[in-house]
Parts: structure tokens; sequence; C-alpha cells
């Protein structure tokens, strides 16, 4: 795998893939499998309305009429605009965190999703610039505070047979969404007046309506409810979610005994602070991840494209609006596909692969862009500006690889329960700060320099390439539980050294690195038996 990375645990041992369970081979078949398919969507839907509303900043730029009410906003003005919607996460992420804490984490799903609803319609009615900012802000609110819960809800309650894809398919919604924005967007923007955006901006309540509906009797997690002692009640919903009620089935016997063993070593290494992220060489590297890929998402080049296309096309001479707006909708058709294939092959690629094509994919990309745009800018050659559009959606099929499916899933996994909403909301915290200063800056900078801006990124770029190479670990087939092991080894799993429970015998040949100091990969190999 290269330099520090944790090894896998060995893939040809018995695991959840082999165990009986008490459902039927495909999801849409087995009744259990159809209601956790549709809770877990409802919960995907928090990106449904993250993803319409940043399409819908973009192409309401693109609307006259909106141009016109706002008085054409300047550089600065826009920038706020955006980042408004951004701005709360910065204090809502941590507040997520505690309400999860104490009162679960289906709850606050359920509460963002309703400041998400006043938000768009605070947005749909602004009269002035301060009352559209001021619903961006509340739309904010909700979007950020579902974002540290969503995801870890999602992972805890999936069947294992589908978390990857599920949690891979969490982040291509966002551009379903787009694509629905752009769409209206490109159908109203003929419309006489106001209605040409305001149609578009109110429609941004469908989503969290949408999500209220699917999560209407979704389960509350049960890791939290074993957490809480509430041990009936966790091992009563993972057999009717996962064995259609079947509290013996052997895969609710071996994913019950792993979260309790999860949270047992959990409670002996004390890890329930955010300072315990600085504590231990398992929790640094998982640290190091959030980080990487948190400020990543936004800061490998795509930020300035997602945000400020319009922008970026007027400096190539596509100017008309109805070019952009098409421009637009084809882009996030493209993205949604891409993206899409990337999150049903994760498990047979395996996220390190992904991760590695899509970011050495997107530096490739990208360094044409800037070239392509360095030429145009000099010469002024039309044909050479219309060049770029077709890099900027190579550079962003790469970016679907992997930055879409594993950006929220990858980071979510990797973390044990205790931990996993807080690094969420640190992954929040800095992923909404990179955002606000992105969307600010980036109109800023990109006016002032243009197509020179584009460096800045390259380099960008190539740092997370090489933190990813010697960083990144493979998770592949593995429950949450398990990876664990990759990176606190014995002390997983209650220092059974991340033992898999199956039916009366516990079985498995685990991997994993020392402390992984100085970029030494101690691999030890551990097998252990034990009666359940």
């Amino acid at each position: 795998m290269g330099g520090a990375v944790g090894a896998v645990p060995n893939q040809d041992e018995a695991h959840y893939t082999t165990i009986p369970n008490n459902t039927k081979s495909s999801w849409w078949r087995d009744p259990c499998l159809r209601w956790n398919m549709m809770h877990c969507i409802g919960l995907c839907g928090t990106l449904f309305f993250n993803g319409y509303d940043g399409s819908l900043m973009n192409s309401l730029q693109s609307i006259n009429a909106w141009q016109e009410y706002f008085h054409h906003p300047n550089s600065n003005i826009l920038g706020l605009m955006n980042s408004s919607g951004f701005l709360p996460g910065l204090i809502v992420c941590w507040i997520a965190d505690i309400f999860a804490h104490y009162y679960g984490k289906r709850l606050t799903v359920w509460i963002g999703s309703g400041f998400a609803i006043v938000g768009a319609l605070i947005i749909g009615l602004a009269q002035n610039t301060g009352m559209f900012i001021g619903g961006r802000a509340v739309m904010g609110i909700g979007v950020q505070g579902t974002l540290v819960v969503a995801p870890a809800l999602l992972q805890e309650i999936a069947h294992p047979r589908y978390r990857s894809r599920l949690s891979g398919m969490y982040m291509s919604i966002y551009y379903f969404a787009a694509i629905i924005s752009s769409s209206v967007c490109r159908g109203t923007h003929t419309l006489a007046g106001d209605k040409s955006w305001r149609i578009p901006a109110l429609l941004q309540v469908v989503g969290p309506i949408l999500t209220i509906m699917l999560t209407a009797t979704c389960p509350e997690s049960p890791r939290w409810l074993e957490k809480r002692g509430k041990s009936a009640e966790a091992k009563a919903i993972l057999a009717k979610y996962h064995a259609n009620g079947d509290e013996n089935d052997e895969l609710v016997v071996f994913e019950y005994r792993q979260i309790q063993e999860a949270l047992l070593g959990e409670e002996l290494n004390a890890q329930t602070k955010y300072t315990d992220y600085f504590k231990g060489a398992g929790n640094r590297h998982r640290l190091l991840i959030i980080v990487v890929v948190s400020l990543g998402t936004n800061w490998v080049g795509n930020g300035i494209v997602s945000y400020y296309l319009s922008p970026i096309l007027n400096t190539l001479g596509i100017t008309d609006s109805n070019q952009q707006l098409d421009i637009n909708v084809g882009l996030q058709t493209w993205n949604l596909l891409c993206s899409t294939a990337a999150a049903l092959a994760i498990d047979r690629a395996g996220r390190r692969l992904l991760w590695l094509t899509s970011t050495a994919g997107m530096l490739v990309c990208f360094s044409v862009v800037m070239a392509l745009s360095a030429v145009y800018a000099q010469h002024g050659q039309h044909a050479v500006g219309t060049a770029v559009i077709p890099f900027l959606f190579l550079f962003f099929g790469f970016y679907d690889m992997a930055w879409t499916p594993l950006s929220y899933s990858y980071p979510v996994e990797i973390l044990t329960f205790s931990m996993r909403t807080k690094g969420q909301a640190i992954f929040v915290f800095l992923q909404t700060l990179g955002m606000a200063v992105n969307t600010w800056v980036n109109p800023i900078a990109f006016n002032a320099i243009t197509w020179k801006y584009y460096g800045v990124y390259l380099a960008l770029i190539s740092l997370v390439l090489v933190i990813i190479y010697f960083q990144f670990p493979e998770t592949r087939n593995l429950t949450i539980e398990e990876i664990a092991v990759i990176f606190d080894g014995d002390r997983a799993f209650g220092g059974h050294g991340g033992e898999v429970m199956m039916g009366g015998v516990a079985t498995t040949t685990i991997q994993h690195d020392g402390d992984l100091k100085k970029g030494e990969n101690e691999n030890v190999e551990q097998t252990s038996t034990a009666s359940v």
C-alpha cells in the first residue's frame, strides 16, 4: 500500500458476508431491507437540500432578474451571499454533536430539517439583500447541523451488505438535487419579474420535507441505545431492520456482539472527549484524515467551479445566459452519473485506489484547464476558451470517483462510535470554515488575477495527493467496528484484537499497524478464537 498506511484485515477469513442472515439476497424483495433502505435514503436527503442550495446559488447568478433585483452584487456581496450559508456551521456543528449525544441522532436530523425549511422560505420571500443573506444563514443552521449526524446515523443503521454503497450514495444525492435545481432555474429564467428566481428558491423546501417524511419511522442508532443502557431496544432494532425480527439471527448476534465489544474498548480507553484526538497514534491518524478530507472537499479546485461557474464562463467568452445554464445542467448530470458509478464500485475497487486515481486525475485536468485559460486570456481565441469546458467535465469526473462518494463516508467509517459525531463536528467545522473562506475569497482573487489563481489549487491538489498515498488505509469489506483495528490494534474491541464473532465462535485474522511511528509499517497478525 505504500508508506505508513495501516494494513487491511485479511479478506480471506470469514466475516459478515459469509454469515447466514434471515434476509433475501436483493433488498427490494425483502420487507425489512426495504424499510432500512427507505430510512437510509431519507438520511441522504440531508445532502439533497444542500445540493439544491449550492446549485441554486450558481444558477441564480445567470438569471438577469435576480441580478437586477439585488442590484448586480459585486464580488464582496456575492461572496457574503454564498458564505452566509456556511458560516453558521462554525457554531452549529458543536451544538449538533452535544444534542445528538444526549437526545439521539434521529431527533437532531428532524430539527435541522425544520431549520432548513424556514430558511428556504425566507430566501424565496426575500425583499432585500439582508433578508436573502439572513435566509441563507438560517438554511445553513439546518444544513450544517444535519451534516454532523445524518452520515453517522446512516452508517449505524444500514445493513452491513449495503452500508458502503449507501454511504457512498450519500454525496451523489447532492448532484441529483443540483440537476433539479439547475433545471428549474433553466425553465424559469425567462418568466417575467421575480418569479424567475423566487420559484426555484421556494422549491428548496421540498428536500427537507421529504427527509422528515422518509425518516418519520427511522430507528435510533443501536450503538447510541446500547451506550445509553437500552440493550434490549438496540438488539430489537438490529433484528427488525437486519433480520426481519429474528433476534437469534447469526448476523444480528455478530453485529450486536461487535457493538458491545467496541463500546467496551472505547470505555476502557476513555475515548469520549475532543482532546482524545490528540492521544494515541490511531486517533492522531484519524484526525489527519478528517482535516485533509474536510478541507479538501472544497480546496482541491472544485470550489471555484461549483460556486462561480458563471464568472469562469464569462472569462472564457461564454456570456449567454442560456448557454451558461445549459452547461450547468449538463455538468450536474455528468456529476450524478460519475459519482453514482463510483459509489456502486466502492467495495470492488477499494477506497484507496479510488482516492489515488481521483486526485491524480484532477491534478492533470486542472493543469490543462489552467494552460488553456492562460492561452485564451493572451490570444482571445474562442475555440481555446471552449476547449476548457470538456476538461472541466473531466476534472469533475475524476473528483466524483472519490471526493464525492467518500468525502463523508470514509471519515465516518474510520471513527469509533463515541468519537463519531465529535469527528463529524470537527469535519463540518473545518469544511464550513474552508468553504466560507473559499466562497468569499474566490470571486475576489479570481477577479484580480483570473487564470493565474488556478496555480494555488494545483499546489494544494499535489499536497493532498502525497498525503493520501502515505496516510489513507484501505477499509473495504469491513464493518465499522472492524475498521477500528487498522488504527487501534489491540486497543479495539475491548482488548480482543478485533476478533469477529460468528455464531458460537469468534475467529478471524486481523493485521494492523503499530504506532505508525516515523513511517514504520509494523504489521502484526493476530488470530483469536473465543466462545460467545
